[in-house]
């Protein structure tokens, strides 16, 4: 007689489901292996019919890559590194979306690691992180220009394409960038161009290269049109920043258009004016950065200088791919548009 707790043992490992594997999905179709593995990997030499018949059959039996045997035969899990080292701002929050779609668009994945911007060792420990995956390449996310140098400082980084503003000096890196100085520009002229002689400028943190960029592009600007370049800095990038400033300003006397580091800031210094009397774009002209989608829903329509960040995301991943594939470091740089609203045309 069987013992009774053997014969459970048998059945409940009898109901453990079996990994399809590679032959499966093969035997289904009638194809080779080989085959099975051109189509996963997107080998322009499968037919159309064939291959769409291996991915129904991939489907329809459940098969998962085991990608930990990829990973041995090749040396690489062909995954993304994705290295975040700032706070996930707008900017920031947007860029890495349009880059975790961009990779999902091409059918690969990502591996995420965090470091602190300005901590060599924290991005050192992110950089071995993503390395211990194996991935193929790395973008990484910088608001401090610090980290470039940290960077350019490892011997073993292996393709790395960095998103971050302004011009650098470090001709080992690849970088992609929305031309900051351009949008400020946009943004200045723009509200010169509406008869504006007293404008003032909200910075963001200055610590962030964005928002130095920024600064020195309106001072340039407001330089060749012979006005005064006022501008106030804060520390922060929130509504909060923005409606501390516009209190002071109703005490000491207000510009005629401001033009804000980013929507937050504008939005925050557009309720406190508001609230307090002053009429936009009447008494004063506001714009800021970034077109946010509440940008065009407020009352009065905000405008902005919008950042295309999906371009920004295709064209890191498409950078990289060159680097994979022995291209040399090189830089690119994406243009910003304006978008002019009620708050500073009045329309």
């Amino acid at each position: 007689m069987k013992e009774p707790g053997a014969l459970r043992r048998r059945c409940y490992i009898s109901l453990v489901p079996t990994r399809v594997t590679l032959s499966d999905v093969a035997d289904a179709v009638g194809v080779s292996s080989q085959t099975v593995s051109r189509v996963l990997n997107n080998h322009p030499s499968v037919r159309p019919e064939t291959r769409q018949k291996v991915l129904a059959a991939v489907q329809a039996l459940g098969y998962e890559p085991n990608l930990a045997a990829r990973l041995l035969a090749s040396g690489s899990s062909g995954a993304v590194g994705i290295l975040l080292t700032a706070g996930l701002s707008h900017g920031m929050a947007s860029t890495f979306s349009a880059i975790a779609r961009a990779v999902r668009e091409r059918g690969d994945t990502f591996v995420l690691a965090t470091a602190d911007d300005g901590a060599p060792e924290s991005v050192r420990e992110a950089l071995a992180h993503l390395r211990g995956h194996r991935v193929a390449t790395t973008v990484v996310l910088a608001q401090r220009a610090d980290v470039l140098a940290i960077l350019s400082s490892q011997r073993h980084r292996g393709p790395v394409v960095v998103i971050i503003s302004g011009q650098h000096e470090f001709s080992t890196l690849s970088t992609v960038s929305i031309n900051q100085a351009m949008g400020a520009r946009l943004a200045t002229e723009h509200l010169l161009a509406q008869g504006r002689v007293r404008p003032l400028h909200v910075t963001g943190d200055l610590s962030w290269q964005d928002a130095s960029e920024r600064l020195a592009s309106y001072q340039s600007v407001c330089a060749e049109a012979g006005v005064p370049g006022r501008w106030v800095g804060t520390d922060s990038w929130t509504g909060e920043a923005g409606a501390r400033v516009a209190r002071r300003l109703l005490e000491s006397g207000l510009p005629d258009a401001i033009f804000a580091g980013n929507d937050d800031i504008a939005l925050g210094m557009c309720h406190e004016l508001l609230t307090a009397g002053v009429r936009i774009p009447d008494d004063v002209a506001v714009i800021g950065f970034d077109d946010i989608p509440l940008a065009r829903w407020t009352t009065p329509s905000l405008s902005s200088i919008t950042q295309d960040f999906d371009a920004l995301g295709r064209a890191s991943l498409n950078l990289s791919d060159e680097l994979v594939g022995g291209g040399p470091p090189r830089s690119i740089s994406l243009e910003p548009r304006l978008a002019v609203r009620a708050s500073t045309a009045g329309a």
